[in-house]
């Protein structure tokens, strides 16, 4: 399967893509086993996948909701992003036991403009799955995804509160590019430190030509 510019379902390969930049999906289902010996299987998140997402999201403690972008509180948002879903803009990534979703790992990326070879990555994990190697797993699989989409970066936005969660990507070489101080808000208003980390990926020959 590719990676495509379109819907997930469309079924076309785009012209448009470089081969370079397109992701083949057949490495899923991908199976892992955690450091307590559970085995999930991450694949791509599919339009089937409403229900089970948005049982996950209401298991996220309030305290680390009330930093999200969107309220996922409210179904319909999750159902949104599953009836547009297009892997080519965000491709997200479930960590699954069995039918419950345990973790959500996504890659953002603009296919034209000057920021089209950063990918912005986002993971959130199950409470009861922290501290067992799942978000190490998930920032992982986002690394091998950038790489095939012939990304030069990988940009994590996280509030600077959450420092369990920079921790975890720094861990994974992303660095720290900079902190913008009282430059985002929570869903109650209350302004933020916003952390930006920034994963170089190998240089291409492109690259090191110029």
């Amino acid at each position: 399967m590719w990676w495509k510019c379109r819907s997930a379902t469309s079924g076309e390969k785009p012209d448009a893509l470089e081969e370079s930049e397109m992701i083949h999906l057949d490495r899923y289902p991908r199976e892992i086993t955690l450091r307590n010996g559970a085995r999930l299987v991450f694949r791509p998140m599919v339009r089937e996948d409403v229900d089970r997402l948005w049982e996950f999201f209401q298991r996220i403690p309030p305290e680390d909701k009330m930093f999200f972008r969107q309220d996922v509180g409210r179904k319909e948002v999750v159902q949104r992003w599953a009836d547009t879903l297009d892997y080519g803009v965000v491709l997200p990534i479930l960590a699954l036991e069995g039918d419950r979703v345990v973790g959500d790992a996504t890659l953002h990326r603009q296919q034209a403009g000057w920021k089209q070879r950063v990918g912005v990555v986002r993971v959130q994990v199950a409470p009861d799955y922290r501290h067992l190697g799942l978000g190490t797993a998930m920032i992982r699989e986002l690394r091998h995804l950038g790489g095939k989409a012939a990304l030069r970066y990988l940009m994590a936005e996280i509030i600077e509160e959450q420092g369990a969660a920079v921790r975890a990507f720094e861990k994974m070489g992303f660095e720290r590019a900079a902190v913008y101080r009282s430059f985002v808000n929570d869903q109650k208003g209350r302004m933020h430190n916003l952390v930006v980390l920034l994963y170089p990926m190998s240089p291409t020959a492109d690259d090191m030509y110029f």
